[in-house]
């Protein structure tokens, strides 16, 4: 093998260093640059109002009321509805409170979530969704007076709109209590949520 003089070794190099900067411009050349501008973005005004509405509901009463059935009144606020003290005795003793729901804002919204909750002094067999069943009592939330129709969730509950509930609480046997049963705080929760 033949030995480079210093001055080959540095013309080898001189040249290798060209063809390095050489390629290194041929690359350059070939690049782009991409660009993506947006022109104005508007986040429009909207607002959230889903609430009852008024500050009462009216109740309609069935069953005898000289044997024990007494229909509390229902008070209302935008965020709650809250029944005064009932008593349901005997079969066909039943309570029907009408509650209407607004969506006031300009969002759809839709109904997320149905939850009951178990009242204290009573054990209870069912406490599903719109239905809670403890004792002889009945509580449900329907979508018709007659009580047959539970209240479900989805649909969408546009603005400007309003959907009608009724709070249902009726005695649901055919036998009567040999001893009081007081319940205390069943509840429902509803959850909206943007449809």
């Amino acid at each position: 093998m033949k030995k480079l003089k210093k001055e080959e070794l540095k013309f080898v190099l001189l040249v290798a260093a060209i063809l390095v900067v050489g390629v290194g411009i041929a690359y350059a050349a070939l690049s782009t640059t991409l660009s993506i501008t947006f022109g104005t973005v508007t986040q429009s005004a909207l607002s959230w109002n889903v609430a009852f509405t008024g500050t009462s509901a009216p109740v309609t009463a069935a069953g005898t009321s000289d044997t024990g059935r007494t229909c509390g009144a229902a008070t209302v606020t935008a965020t709650s509805v809250t029944v005064a003290d009932t008593s349901l005795s005997k079969p066909g003793d039943k309570c029907t409170y009408t509650l209407t729901v607004k969506n006031s804002g300009t969002v759809a919204a839709k109904l997320n979530a149905i939850t009951p909750t178990a009242p204290s002094g009573i054990s209870c067999g069912t406490a599903a969704g719109g239905n809670l069943v403890c004792g002889n009592i009945t509580y449900k939330l329907t979508t018709d007076a007659a009580g047959s129709t539970l209240l479900t969730t989805g649909g969408a509950l546009n603005p400007n709109n309003t959907q009608t509930i009724y709070l249902v609480a009726m005695y649901n046997a055919n036998t009567l209590q040999s001893t009081a049963i007081t319940h205390t705080g069943a509840k429902f929760t509803l959850s909206y949520v943007q449809a």
